[in-house]
Formats: C-alpha cells, sequence, structure tokens
C-alpha cells in the first residue's frame, strides 16, 4: 500500500525525532528551496536568505524532540525562518552600529600600527582556526564564507548535498568562534567579529 504525502511526511518527522539523519536530509531537500525563496524575495538578499535557511534547519534538528509528526512542518519551519530572519536584523542593525563606530574612532581618526597590527592578527587567527577543520568542512567552508558560493554552489562543486553543507557550515562557523574566543580577550574577539563582518562578507 502507498502512503499519501502526509503520512509519508508523518514517518520522515518520526524518525527525525527520533535522531535520524536521512530524514532530516530528506526534509531538507523538500523544504530548503521554499524557505530560500522565501527569504530571499523579502530581504532581496542572497547571503543573508542563505543564513536564515541554514539557522532554521539547525534549530528544527536541535529542537527536533519538540516536533509533533501529526502536524505538517512547513508551517513550523516557516514561523521559525521569520523569527531567525528578525533576530538577525536586529542584530545586524546592533553590529552596524557597532562597526560604525569602529571606523569613526579608528579608521578615521587614528590610522594607527595597533589598528594593523589587531587586523594582521585577527586574518591570522582565521587561517590557524580554518586549519584546524577537518578537510572537508574546511573545503565547504572555503567555498562557501571565502569564495563567495551558495550552498548549491558548493554542494555541487564538492558532489556533496546541500543539507550536508549545511551541516559542515554550522560545523566550521561554531569552531572558529571558538578557536578565536579562545585566544583572545573580550575587546579583541569584537574587533574579529566586525572584521569578519565588514571585510569578508559578499
Amino acid at each position: 500500500m502507498l502512503l499519501d504525502r502526509d503520512d509519508k511526511e508523518q514517518q520522515m518527522l518520526i524518525r527525525l525525532k527520533s535522531g535520524h539523519e536521512d530524514a532530516f536530509s530528506a526534509l531538507y531537500s523538500l523544504y530548503s528551496a521554499k524557505l530560500l525563496y522565501y527569504i530571499q524575495h523579502t530581504t532581496k538578499s542572497p547571503y543573508l536568505a542563505e543564513d536564515v535557511v541554514h539557522d532554521t534547519f539547525l534549530k528544527l534538528w536541535q529542537h527536533r524532540d519538540q516536533i509533533d509528526p501529526l502536524k505538517p512542518i512547513q508551517p513550523y519551519l516557516f514561523v521559525i525562518a521569520k523569527r531567525t530572519l528578525l533576530d538577525l536584523l536586529k542584530r545586524a542593525r546592533h553590529e552596524t552600529e557597532i562597526i560604525s563606530e569602529i571606523r569613526r574612532y579608528t579608521f578615521e581618526e587614528d590610522h594607527s600600527t595597533e589598528l594593523l597590527l589587531a587586523y594582521n592578527e585577527s586574518n591570522l587567527l582565521i587561517n590557524e582556526a580554518i586549519a584546524e577543520l577537518s578537510a572537508q568542512v574546511r573545503k565547504t567552508f572555503t567555498l562557501c564564507r571565502i569564495q563567495g558560493m551558495s550552498y548549491k554552489q558548493a554542494a555541487e562543486t564538492l558532489e556533496i548535498t546541500e543539507s550536508t553543507v549545511n551541516k559542515h557550515m554550522s560545523k566550521a562557523l561554531q569552531m572558529v568562534r571558538q578557536y578565536v574566543s579562545k585566544h583572545t580577550d573580550k575587546l579583541f574577539t569584537l574587533f574579529f567579529i566586525c572584521n569578519w563582518m565588514f571585510f569578508h562578507r559578499r
């Protein structure tokens, strides 16, 4: 007996709730493009849209125990995406203000050797952190964050699924942040974050 679409999704959600990664990959394949289109239509930014979709599925995986398999997953995903986008925009406005302050009081007034050293040191730390990643995660991170590829382009280049790219990026970003935080004080970490956003975002 063939299962209808609702039954198939229900089975996937049950498997996802139990921690099966194949169910997560299947759901990612089904809904990531729809979410990406919706968010990109709202933000007009493909890179911001990819970040929102990435965070949405990351939250879905992290809170999979809260999923109700009897309810359709699409509305739930869109609610997570909307909240994630709002949080991201609030954070971006705050960080933009910080960057403006840093640029006003350092780049325009100082141009000091200390700032140049801090910038160079932040790049050195980034490279060291990237070198600590596993080979496949490092390749994914380099393609997406350094070369500016979309998750889809990186998946095609590496011949892996977009959900795998999503997992690699989640792991890479977490490890890079942890590495920088471990090797710097809070002020320098703030400089790193601003430097990374301002000079490496494409």
